[in-house]
């Protein structure tokens, strides 16, 4: 892949699901969906990004950890 091929596949909306796309434009990760109103959008700065991340990953270890002390597994 080219850096030309690299930039035009992430600048491009990518569909998530539930109505949410993302794109990157070369700082932050854009996170938007169509309204009535227009087009509403979050861009994330990279460092927010990786927290949203982290926050994912804590969230699934803990619930996994107590649904193991419930189940005994």
């Amino acid at each position: 892949m080219t850096r030309e091929e690299f930039i035009k596949k992430y600048e491009s909306k990518t569909y998530l699901g539930d109505g949410l796309y993302v794109h990157h434009d070369g700082y932050h990760f854009i996170l938007s969906t169509e309204r009535e109103n227009g087009e509403h959008w979050v861009a994330l700065e990279p460092e927010v990004f990786d927290t949203l991340i982290f926050y994912r990953l804590s969230l699934f270890k803990e619930l996994n950890a107590i649904e193991q002390a419930e189940t005994g597994k």
